[in-house]
């Protein structure tokens, strides 16, 4: 076999073995997305920080990691990963996600509000990030804020239970109980079985006969 033969076969063994080992990654990785979709959240992170070492600059697997970190209540390593990712890449909204997240689940509201305000910026058409900024507010005590966040999050999406049950918390909280009382029927409409809504309709509903007959404000 002469040199230029040898060189072409070196360079055909290497380039298979770069695909084989991008098909495995991709695999490696939709198998750890689906533990996460199936909410297997620690075998997740196990087959996700495996790869991780093969692919360190998938920024997918940095987002899905938080996330699994967020949904087993572990917001330091959430706010480890999120930082990870972002020294790699500035411009992911979801790792700003993630941070804020992470931050409302360590009580830290004003770094919380900081790093959802950057994925805003970044993709203003995700409503769990106005939802996630309504919770800040809402935790803070700032319900007028609170409140145009969860609105904004409706907007975008208004399908989804929980905004109008966190908003018409915000209402009760401003003695604006005829329009919690709305957004908890919403609520319910979209969850019929909550009984936790339901204590929130009658309990709304009786503090606007309370408001009427003058026994509160």
């Amino acid at each position: 076999m002469n040199g230029k033969a040898r060189l072409f076969l070196a360079g055909a063994v290497a380039l298979a073995a770069a695909v084989l080992l991008s098909g495995e990654a991709l695999c490696s990785f939709q198998e750890g997305y689906q533990h996460y979709k199936n909410g297997d959240y620690y075998k997740a992170e196990e087959v996700l920080l495996r790869e991780k070492e093969l692919s360190p600059s998938n920024l997918d697997i940095y987002a899905v990691l938080g996330w699994c970190y967020i949904n087993t209540g572990r917001y330091r390593e959430a706010v480890g990963i999120g930082n990870q990712g972002l020294e790699i890449s500035k411009r992911d909204y979801r790792l700003y996600m993630i941070l804020g997240r992470a931050y409302i689940g360590l009580k830290r509201y004003t770094e919380a509000i900081s790093h959802l305000e950057r994925s805003i910026n970044l993709n203003p058409e995700s409503a769990y990030t106005y939802y996630y900024m309504g919770q800040s507010y809402l935790s803070m005590g700032r319900y007028r804020l609170a409140e145009a966040a969860f609105s904004a999050g409706i907007l975008l999406d208004d399908d989804r239970y929980t905004f109008y049950r966190y908003r018409g918390e915000v209402y009760e909280r401003l003695s604006d109980y005829k329009s919690a009382e709305q957004d908890y029927k919403k609520a319910l409409a979209l969850r019929p079985n909550d009984p936790r809504l339901k204590e929130s309709l009658i309990r709304a509903i009786s503090r606007q006969t309370e408001q009427s007959a003058g026994i509160i404000d």
